[in-house]
Order: C-alpha cells, then structure tokens, then sequence
C-alpha cells in the first residue's frame, strides 16, 4: 500500500537489575465497534508479520510494496524496529496479525517516513486510521514533526486515510505515485477529528451491550440465590425482545428454557454474553465467549468474594487481555448489570428486585449497591428510566463511554451519574461538556477530600486550594451540576425531566399562605433568585387559605404571562377540606406546554404529598427545594449562554525553548523542587509573560550600584529561598529614590529578617512599578488525581486567605480565563474600578493566564506556582514576584486510547 525502504569507585550495596521494559501497548476502538490491541512487535514476531505480508491478495501486496518484492525483509525491519526514530506497530486478532505499521526516521531532522497495511478482509474497519494516530502521538513525543508517504496514485483507500485523518495534508505526485506529508504537530482540529470518530465507535461498541438481539447467560442454575438464574428470570419477565439462552455445563433447565452445556451449541453466537461465575470460572467463560464469536462480555459477580488484592487484580488484567485479544466490549468485572428499557428492546439485565419504568433518565454507577438506590429512587418518584448500566470495576467500559453513547440517545433527556474518580480528567471535562450542551448530566461525587490545613501549604494557591475545589472545578468546566445528596440530586432530576430551564432568575410566587410566601421569598434570596415586589399582579401572589383549583389556575396563568418573571413557584397546603390532587393537578394542566418552568409544594394537611401520577409540574415537600432546583436550572441556563470563546495564538511562543530550559534544570536538579528566580524568570520568558527584573543583590554596594543603574525609585525586599515570600514578615521597602536611603533600607531590612529568625543573605532591588493598580494572585497547583488548576484571586498578604481566590483547569480560550476571573470573588469588581478608582486592564490579565496555561500544558513538570503579586495597572499587567516549583515527570502509558 505504502511503500517503506530499510535499509577505582567506591563500593556500593548490589541492587536488583532493573525489569525489562514492556513492549508499547495501545488498545484502539474501531469503526464497527470492535477493539484492537496494537502493539510494538518483537523478533519472535517475525514469522508472524511475514504471514500477515504472504497473505494479503495480489493488488493489496502490489499496492503496499509498488510491486511485488520479498516480504521477509520488510518483516523483519518491523520485528526488529527500535530507537526514537524508528516504531513498528502491529495489531493481532484470532492470535494472527491483521495490521503492520511504522515509521522511519529520515535525515532531514524532524521527518519520518510512515507506512501501514491491513488484512484484505478487515479493510473498511478503519484499523489503518486508528494505527497513523497512534503513530502520529508517539513520533510528536519522540519530536518528529512531519511524516511523509509514498503511494501508489491509483489507491483511493490509502489516500483517503490520509485526508481524512485531521492533519494538515501537501500532496505532490508523479509517475503514477504521490508524495503525502502530514503535519503530525498536535492541533485542535485534529484532536476534535480523533474525538469524533471515538464518538461513532463508543455507540457503535455499546449497542451489543444495551440492545443486543442475543444474550446468552452463563452460570445460570435453577438453584436457589445463583446470580445467573436471578438474571435470566428478570431478562424474561422483562419481556426481552430478543433470544436469551441459559448455559450451564451439567445442562438441565433453568427459568424453563433448556440450558446449553456450551456456547458452541448455539446455532448463532450470542451478541452479548453474561457471566455469573467466581475465581477462575470468569475467564474460561470469557475465552469461550470470545471464541465463539461474541460481541461483547457482561460480568456479573457470582456471590460474594472474599478474594482481593494482587490475586484479584492479576486475575482482572488476564480477563481484559482475554477481551481485548477478543476485540470485544465488556462491563465489569463485578457489575450489577445493565437495563434498556426501549420497546424495541426490553432488556433488564440485572439480579435486583428493582422495578423499572421507561423514561428520559440515564443511569450510571461504577459501585452497584449505589447504582441500585439510584434505581430505586428513580422508581420511588415514579421517575422512569431510558438506560442504566452498574460499571463495576470499569476495567472496560467506563463513564466516558456512556456519556458518549447518551449523547445523541433520543430517549434521554438527562443524565444522572454517581462517580468516585476520573480515568482520564481531561476526556471526561472534553466529553461531558460537549454532552451538556444538549442535555444536563447530574452527578453525586463521592470520596471528597478532607479541608487543607493552612499550615501545610507551601504556595498561597496551595493555601486557597480548599477541599474539592478542584473537582468543582472540573464539573464546572464541563458543565456538570454536582449535589452533596441523593434527594438534592432527584429533585434536580425531576425537574429537568418535566420543565423547560428559566430564562433568568427572576421568581414570581403563588401561595394560599404568606408565612410559606415569606419562607419562599428568604430560600430564593439565599440562592441568588429575585423575587420582585413591584408589579401587578402582586408577587408573591398570597390567595388565601380557602383558594382551590380553579383560583390557583387563573393566578399561575397570569403570573406566566408577566414578562418581568422567568419561573414560578406555586406553594399550597390543606388546611382543612380541600382537595391538594385538584390544585396539583389544575397546576399541571396550566403549566403544561409553557415556555416558563413551574415547581410546587402541594401537601396534605398531615404534610405528605399528594398521589402523583409522575406526570406533571414536579411537587416537593419544602419551598428550599423549589428554590434549589430554579437555582440549578438559571445556573445550568447561565452555563449554556456563555460564548464558547476562541483559543489564543500568540506567535512568538517558544515551546522548545521552555522544554529546553526545563530538561537544563533537571539536569542539575533531577529531584526538582523550587526553582531560582533567575530559572523561574527565563521559563516565564519563553511564552512572554511579562516579568519585572529582579537583581539578587549580595551586599549593600550591589544594592547600591543596581539602583543606581536602574536610575529611578526602586523596590528592596529580603531575599527568601522560595517558597517563602518577603511580604510575608514585612520585609518589602518601597520608594527607595537615593544612595542613603537603599543604605538605610539595606540595614531595616535585616534587622527585620534577623528579628523574624531568618537568615538573611541578601536583597533583591527591583524598578518600583507606578502606583495606581491592584495586585493579583495568579498560581497552579497540578492536584494528584485531576493535573493542573489554575488559581486568580487577591494576590500581596491577602493571597490565600480566606474563599477568595477561585479555582478552574487550565483556561482553554478566552471565555473561560473570563469565567474564572469572574468568579474570584471581588476580583472583577477590582478590574471594573471599585469606588471610582480607575478602570484596571482586563484583557492584559486574561492574556497573561492564557499564557501561562499554555506554558503549564508545554512544561507539565511545573507542579506548584504563585505568580504574587500580579501589579494589574490601567494598560498593562506584570508579574512582580513568582515560586515555581517542579517535580520530575513520570507519564503513565495509558494502553486505552479512547
């Protein structure tokens, strides 16, 4: 297809050799919804990839090879690939090799010839795109900017590959051949083209999961408490709509269906496969299943296991490389099943007694005993349910692949989601914000973390960093509502099954009490709704104890038509012989179909809610619930409206040089840790943030002489080893204009540090910025579990004190630096000019976060700084102090792709 030419120390304690490396694995998702494993082969490969090259057809041989040359060559070239300039990748499935791909690096620096072929009988599946991304990620680690092919100019598919692969393309040919280069340096574009075609596998992989037309359920029994006998009996009263099949090795009958002793008995294989089984029993099921053709695994546990640990984890990595050698999809191992409740579908895969009605809620839960009080939850509001899926272990399928799925399911209308961790944080944030555009994902996060103690910190963004504010900043970022609570989380799903979203927070009140109408008004206000006063009719809109159905109709259709409210309220509770079903339901009927979103609080006179068909205006018990979930609902709004912003391009960037400078410092430093000012500066000048001169001064004639070279009114602050700050004790001196007064300065400055107890080693003289400005914190903290967090809020003493400081993942566009000044509290407010002072330079700061995001995403060793202070002036910004701190980086080889 594509053509690819080869040419006396002291004595030390023994240490155990280090392991032998392990070859490059990377699992691909393919076109129909298959996986692939690709890995770099070795020289007991050979025979293997000469079959693989022998077999292909004629034309595919003459195409790969520009004729019909000897294939041991090129096979051993690929078994025997190594070094940074050279990789070869092959993919197996069935034990045989089914694709060989690799590039080869040329004499022009940063060029790689690349080249691929695929078995003729899986062309079409999209194996040769999968393989060149794969390709492409690595050789731009390994620094190849640019990959280069020769193809024959009659071979369409190769081409199309090519074009369609989101590189920038050049294309030049002659004599029947055409030279393609591909730009490989990663870009937006590209990675939103990668994006969509996991997008179409992940829905294609998960349809043999959520509406297979054939399940099979191995380990199923006609005992008592065998978990497979309890699927299977749900999958047939659940009136599945396809063909399920018991499958046990003595045989016998189950549910009454004739159980198989072995898959290879069926007549078709079975799309879906479950395994109920313990111990070494899953993974002689998963083999057969794979064997015989299944599409993909559902492994349930078979009871409860006592095994754990290494014995467990060991056993998990066999199944998965069983499911992956397979090509197969799987949810588990220890899920508690799944359930579509499509009428074309009608599976309730599961082992529970819960009951399930169809509806608009997708549900899904790494941990089963939680996904099943979702469940029930769901059943007890009479909430109905389009999918739900227990994860188990994730070891395959993970949340990131439902919420693709969910995305374009015409069934769901919201997401409820319960999640403990995030495999891959920024897929997640990618994916969940593209979902949430279209429809609300509600999540309960558990395993918070504990409060900082401020005395731990060593930055003051580490300092501000509070508990989980990270994690709230990943949901905000990708548009995800988070509750504290199962019930906080249900009312907001109710809600955002049955009502349109409010156009803004402005709340109009009915009630027939005005204590309740009062208690309303006070939950709205402590949520950031307006409840205006002015206006006719009144609001709140107090009708009377004696007000019934017909009344409470007429009001709520006249509050609705007040341009001047975006949502209502409407609060009723019998006193004494009336009749809350009518009003509830003369409330839904007036609601129904209006622009505006309608809650209520509809209650008995023994403060219980009346029946609910679970159709109709939700009905909650409190007015803080009404309140909470029209809170939700303008945030979620609030969200939607943001622009999507624009990504920032400043040219004179220089990413090589803050690698360069960063390979330098470890050089000399391989453990890290924090950075002199002289390497924190120049890192910060590769991507032209802008930094005011330090002079590290020794003695007081240094100081002298800088200051006056400087020639203008100067700074003098103590010289602390970072992190430590000199405003920390006081030890900054300002307006320092001649020879006595830097002398003068010299000698206050240490008197102070040798008061504080410090050591005093000297002064670092600045140019004295004007006055007139504020001073901000800009910093970064790289949290274990979610990588870098940027910080913006009051920088000087005030830094890390208090909630003011705000936290996001690295700003992307220019939207969201502005969203996370925004919401540092008091900030904008500063920048606007507070009081009448003047009017400080925004777009200055913003464009310095936007760089220093980009400087955190080219140099990911960079693990906590303070940018503090940050002096924002009218026309510009600049950094006056900044600690850096790195860590040597250690990347984990993630072997999933998507």
């Amino acid at each position: 297809m594509v053509r690819q030419d080869h040419a006396s120390p002291s004595v030390r304690e023994p240490v155990a050799s280090a392991p032998e490396p392990q070859p490059l694995v990377r699992d691909v998702l393919l076109r129909d919804g298959s996986t692939l494993r690709l890995q770099a082969p070795t020289p007991v490969d050979f025979d293997d990839i000469k079959a693989f090259y022998d077999d292909l057809s004629p034309d595919s041989r003459y195409l790969r090879f520009h004729g019909f040359g000897r294939t041991d060559a090129v096979a051993r070239a690929d078994a025997e690939a190594s070094g940074v300039d050279r990789l070869a990748l092959i993919g197996r499935h069935d034990g045989r090799v089914v694709a060989a791909a690799g590039f080869d690096g040329l004499r022009e620096p940063g060029v790689a010839e690349v080249a691929f072929a695929v078995a003729d009988d899986d062309q079409g599946r999209g194996i040769g795109m999968r393989m060149l991304e794969q390709l492409a990620e690595i050789a731009a680690d390994r620094g190849i900017h640019r990959f280069d092919a020769e193809v024959m100019a009659n071979n369409g598919p190769m081409l199309g590959v090519f074009e369609h692969a989101g590189f920038a393309v050049r294309r030049r040919g002659s004599f029947g051949e055409v030279t393609v280069s591909l730009d490989i340096t990663p870009t937006p574009a590209m990675l939103e083209r990668i994006g969509e075609r996991d997008h179409v596998a992940s829905i294609a992989s998960l349809r043999s999961v959520l509406a297979p037309s054939s399940v099979a359920v191995m380990g199923a029994a006609a005992t008592p408490g065998n978990v497979g006998g309890a699927v299977l009996a749900n999958i047939i009263a659940g009136g599945f709509a396809g063909v399920v099949t018991p499958v046990n090795r003595a045989g016998g009958v189950v549910c009454s269906t004739r159980a198989a002793r072995s898959l290879a008995e069926l007549e078709v294989a079975p799309e879906l496969v479950i395994i109920a089984a313990a111990g070494d029993e899953v993974l002689e099921f998963a083999a057969e299943a794979a064997a015989n053709g299944a599409r993909a695994l559902l492994v349930l546990p078979a009871g409860p296991e006592q095994e754990g640990g290494e014995a467990s984890l060991a056993r998990e990595q066999r199944l998965l490389e069983i499911v992956r050698v397979g090509g197969l999809r799987m949810v588990g191992p220890r899920s508690l099943g799944v359930v579509n409740t499509a009428a074309e579908v009608n599976l309730n895969a599961t082992f529970t007694g819960a009951t399930v009605r169809a509806g608009a809620l997708a549900i899904g839960s790494p941990s089963g005993a939680i996904g099943i009080e979702l469940l029930g939850h769901a059943a007890a509001r009479q909430l109905g349910v389009s999918t739900f899926v227990s994860l188990g272990n994730r070891a395959d399928v993970s949340t990131n692949d439902l919420l693709e799925c969910w995305e374009h399911d015409e069934r769901t209308a919201a997401v409820v989601l319960y999640v403990e961790s995030f495999g891959s944080p920024e897929r997640f944030t990618r994916i969940a914000r593209r979902v949430s555009r279209s429809k609300p994902i509600l999540v309960v996060k558990g395993r918070r973390r504990a409060e900082r103690v401020l005395g731990e910190a060593r930055s003051h963004t580490a300092a501000a960093l509070r508990g989980d504010a990270a994690v709230d900043a990943l949901m905000y970022q990708a548009g995800v509502l988070r509750f504290r609570g199962g019930e906080q989380l249900f009312d907001a799903a109710e809600f955002f099954e049955r009502q349109p979203l409010p156009s803004g927070r402005r709340i109009g009140i009915v009630s027939s009490s005005a204590g309740v109408a009062t208690l309303a008004a006070d939950a709205c206000a402590m949520r950031g709704l307006e409840v205006s006063e002015a206006g006719e009719p009144p609001n709140p809109l107090v009708l009377g104890i004696s007000a019934g159905a017909d009344e409470y109709a007429a009001s709520i259709r006249e509050l609705l038509g007040d341009p001047g409210i975006d949502a209502l309220m409407v609060f009723y509770v019998d006193f004494y012989d009336g009749d809350p079903e009518a009003v509830l339901d003369a409330i839904s009927t007036v609601s129904e179909g209006q622009s505006k979103p309608v809650v209520a609080s509809v209650l008995r006179s023994n403060g219980r809610l009346p029946a609910s068909s679970g159709a109709g205006v939700p009905n909650y018990l409190f007015p803080e619930s009404c309140a909470a979930v029209l809170a939700r609902g303008a945030e979620r709004r609030e969200w939607l409206s943001r622009p999507l912003g624009e990504p920032p391009h400043y040219p004179d960037l220089d990413g090589p040089a803050a690698r360069a400078a960063m390979v330098s410092i470890l050089d000399r430093e391989p453990a890290g840790g924090w950075l002199p000012l002289a390497d924190a500066e120049a890192l910060l000048a590769t991507h032209g943030i802008p930094v005011a001169t330090s002079h590290r001064c020794g003695d007081v004639e240094r100081a002298v002489a800088v200051a006056a070279e400087i020639g203008a009114p100067i700074a003098l602050k103590a010289d602390f080893a970072a992190p430590a700050h000199a405003s920390d004790i006081g030890a900054v001196l300002l307006g320092l204009e001649d020879e006595p007064s830097v002398r003068a300065g010299w000698r206050e400055l240490e008197q102070r540090v040798r008061a504080a107890g410090r050591e005093w080693v000297g002064a670092i003289v600045q140019r004295l910025i004007e006055p007139g400005g504020a001073d901000m914190l800009v910093g970064a903290v790289s949290d274990p579990d979610l990588g870098p967090v940027l910080a913006v809020g009051f920088g000087g003493r005030r830094a890390g004190l208090g909630r003011g400081a705000a936290f996001r993942l690295l700003p992307a566009t220019d939207a969201e630096a502005d969203e996370l000044i925004d919401s540092a509290e008091g900030v904008a407010t500063e920048l606007d000019g507070f009081r009448g002072s003047a009017v400080l330079d925004r777009p200055a700061l913003r464009e310095l976060m936007l760089r220093f995001a980009l400087l955190l995403r080219e140099v990911p060793e960079v693990v906590e700084t303070d940018l503090n202070p940050v002096r924002c002036m009218p026309t510009s910004c600049i950094v006056l102090d900044l600690r850096l701190r790195i860590e040597p980086r250690h990347p984990v080889e993630h072997v999933k792709t998507w």
